[in-house]
């Protein structure tokens, strides 16, 4: 078979032709592809050359084993030309550093001192819960009541105990000391307050304006004996009303001083020093009073 022969010939008749001689043909295969191929095997069949064997498809188990293994990818580095580098110009770093400088700056104290804490010492102080000596305060806190807070050492209790009697008791005895220059034993009167611990405080209920006041800090025997171990400052109670003392630089007409305590009309046909103390003396009463412990029933008890 010659190729003008084939030439003559139309691509459908081309692969029916190759179809007879059991020519696979690749699809979408072109005119002269067809030609080529018949040329080819009618070459082979006059030489006696076997046509070449397509490889055989690998067995199962190898083509499992290929889909298992991960695909290694292979990473290009990059060239150093595509590499761009970013740098700051020369001197565009000193506005921002100066910025970051002042920033920083509105939080400086000053340079923090060593500190070196001692082992042995808490960096916080507390207040300790004794001072390990004897001593007895009095405060005033109102016209009517007064304050005491004390301490007294173990050590001292003992030692007293031990010749003053073992079933004596702690108490203190407060002493009325208005108008006198009191050594001890010549007080206008005194009462006794027992108490159950060594360190602690009190309020006294005492109930007289414009008093004087001491305390002594020591043991009572059953007997009545009293033994001091620590005694008190001097507190002079304040008044419960007002000052007997009127400065006439400061004086005012009866009109406008009765306005100041509630009483705009006044008193037209007068009223007497002993009727203004009582009137003055009642609206104290109803405003004025302590907390905790009323003022107004001390004054009926009176």
């Amino acid at each position: 078979m010659k190729k003008a022969d084939l030439s003559a010939k139309t691509v459908a008749e081309l692969k029916a032709l190759a179809r007879k001689k059991k020519i696979s043909l690749p699809a979408g295969a072109k005119k002269d592809d067809i030609i080529k191929m018949l040329m080819a095997s009618a070459v082979r069949k006059k030489t006696g050359k076997p046509a070449a064997k397509k490889p055989a498809p690998p067995k199962r188990a190898a083509r499992r084993a290929a889909a298992s293994r991960p695909a290694v990818k292979t990473i290009k580095e990059p060239s150093k030309e595509a590499v761009r580098r970013w740098e700051m110009p020369v001197g565009a770093e000193e506005p921002l550093m100066a910025q970051e400088r002042v920033a920083e700056a509105k939080f400086y104290t000053g340079p923090v001192p060593e500190q070196k804490p001692s082992p042995k010492t808490s960096p916080y102080e507390e207040i300790p819960a004794s001072y390990h000596e004897e001593k007895l305060v009095l405060m005033a806190r109102d016209p009517y009541v007064a304050h005491a807070y004390w301490e007294v050492t173990p050590a001292r209790i003992e030692r007293e105990k031990a010749w003053f009697g073992w079933n004596s008791r702690l108490c203190i005895r407060i002493y009325d000391v208005t108008g006198i220059q009191f050594d001890g034993r010549n007080a206008l009167g005194y009462y006794d307050q027992e108490i159950y611990e060594r360190i602690g405080n009190w309020y006294f209920d005492l109930g007289k304006p414009t008093h004087s006041f001491c305390a002594d800090l020591g043991l009572l025997s059953p007997e009545g004996k009293f033994l001091t171990l620590a005694r008190s400052n001097y507190i002079n109670m304040p008044r419960d009303g007002a000052s007997d003392v009127v400065d006439e630089e400061w004086m005012v007409v009866d009109e406008e001083f009765w306005k100041l305590y509630g009483y705009p009309e006044g008193f037209p046909g007068g009223i007497s020093s002993q009727q203004a103390q009582e009137i003055l003396r009642r609206r104290r009463l109803q405003e004025v009073s302590s907390p905790g412990i009323s003022s107004r029933f001390r004054a009926k008890r009176k």
